[in-house]
C-alpha cells in the first residue's frame, strides 16, 4: 500500500484489494458500534418528527454513557461532573453519533469506488480524515494503546517475525498480529492525508505592523 499523495487536485492512496476488504470491514464494524444502542434519535432520526415539539421530547430522553471502552472512545464524557456530562450527552450525543456514521459511509463509498487507487478531492478530506481517525481510535483501543511507546510496539511487531509462547495463544497472537496490521495502514493513511490537508492551508503572513 501506499499513504495519500497529491495528483492533480485530488488526494491519492493506493490500496490492494485485500487492503480494502480488510478495511471496508473494520469501517462497517465502526459503524455499527455508533448505530448500535445508542439514543432514539440516532434509531428512528430526527427528521422522522412530525413536529419541532417532537425533536424536544426525542432530546428529552436520558442518554447513558457507552460501555463499550472503544465506543467511549468515540463518545468521550464532557466534563469530570457527571451532571454536565449527562446533560452534554442527552443533547448532543444523537448528533454527534450521525455526524461520526456519516464520515465513515463517507470513506466506506470512497473506498467501495476505488480499484487500485483511492482518491479523495479537497472537499472531502476533513471527512474522510475525521472517519480515519475515528476507526483508528477503535483498533486502538482494541490493542490497549495507550501511550507512544504501545503503538511503537505495534510497528515493531508486524516488522519481526513472531516468537512463539507456551503463555500465549497461538489465534491470539495471529489476531493481535493482524490488527496490528490494520492500525499500520489506518495511521499511515490518516496521517498521510492530514499532512497533504495543512500542506494545503493559506500561508498566513505576518501581522501589520
Amino acid at each position: 500500500m501506499q499513504g495519500f499523495r497529491r495528483e492533480g487536485d485530488a488526494y491519492v492512496a493506493r490500496l490492494d484489494a485485500a487492503e480494502r476488504a480488510v478495511l471496508l470491514d473494520v469501517v462497517d464494524d465502526v459503524v455499527g458500534l455508533l448505530t448500535e444502542g445508542g439514543p432514539s434519535s440516532v434509531a428512528r432520526g430526527r427528521a422522522a418528527a412530525a413536529h419541532p415539539l417532537d425533536a424536544l421530547r426525542m432530546e428529552a430522553e436520558d442518554v447513558r454513557a457507552p460501555t463499550d471502552p472503544a465506543l467511549r472512545r468515540l463518545l468521550p464524557d464532557a466534563s469530570v461532573d457527571p451532571e454536565v456530562t449527562a446533560e452534554f450527552r442527552r443533547l448532543t450525543e444523537g448528533d454527534l453519533r450521525t455526524a461520526k456514521t456519516d464520515h465513515l459511509l463517507r470513506l466506506r463509498a470512497t473506498l467501495m469506488a476505488a480499484s487500485l487507487d483511492v482518491v479523495v478531492v479537497p472537499s472531502e478530506a476533513p471527512r474522510i480524515a475525521a472517519a480515519l481517525t475515528d476507526v483508528r481510535l477503535v483498533v486502538s483501543e482494541r490493542l490497549e494503546v495507550r501511550n507512544d511507546a504501545d503503538a511503537d510496539a505495534l510497528y515493531h511487531l508486524i516488522g519481526t517475525d513472531p516468537e512463539p509462547s507456551e503463555a500465549a495463544d497461538p489465534r491470539a497472537q495471529v489476531a493481535r498480529r493482524f490488527l496490528a496490521t490494520v492500525y499500520v495502514v489506518l495511521s499511515l493513511l490518516q496521517e498521510s492525508l492530514v499532512e497533504l490537508m495543512l500542506e494545503a492551508l493559506p500561508e498566513v503572513g505576518p501581522e501589520p505592523g
